[in-house]
């Protein structure tokens, strides 16, 4: 039973190998056999002997490592580190992973781009950027629509 309770519906849950310990404070985070970086010490539940332990005063990140505030010992044992992944937080997804199932219909229709018909805030196109609308376009008043670099309307 891995959860008690309504299994989480959002984030990204890891489990992290299993760290054996020994007389030191520091241990490296895997996952899948490689380095585990994560975003910050509130991100992992860590429990040792069964107890949970509380972050920020039992243990810290530093990197790839946990480090704990008092040296463990050989026969001490981390029954398992859980990271939260990013939970409520806003997520930059990777390249090449956001599909059309995910976008907005007032964005994309699937094969189709939506442009939006009207310029309500004020947007520069940079030098070297280039950029295109497809049928008219509306400009507020008092919004500007600078070209520094490319604009093809269609």
């Amino acid at each position: 039973m891995p959860y008690l309770g309504n299994k989480p519906l959002v984030g990204e849950f890891i489990k992290l190998d299993t760290i054996t310990t020994s007389a030191t404070t520091t241990f490296a985070l895997q996952r899948n056999s490689a380095a585990f970086f994560p975003g910050t010490t509130n991100q992992l539940i860590v429990s040792v002997n069964g107890v949970t332990q509380a972050p920020g005063d039992a243990y810290s990140v530093n990197g790839s490592n946990i480090v704990f505030t008092e040296t463990l010992s050989s026969s001490d044992v981390i029954d398992y580190i859980l990271c939260l992944g990013e939970i409520g937080d806003s997520v930059t997804p990777t390249d090449g992973t956001v599909t059309a199932s995910k976008m907005s219909e007032t964005l994309y229709r699937d094969p189709l781009r939506i442009n939006a018909s009207t310029i309500s805030n004020n947007i520069t196109i940079a030098s070297g950027e280039r950029a295109m609308v497809a049928g008219d376009i509306t400009i507020n008043n008092g919004k500007t629509l600078t070209v520094n670099g490319v604009l093809t309307v269609v």
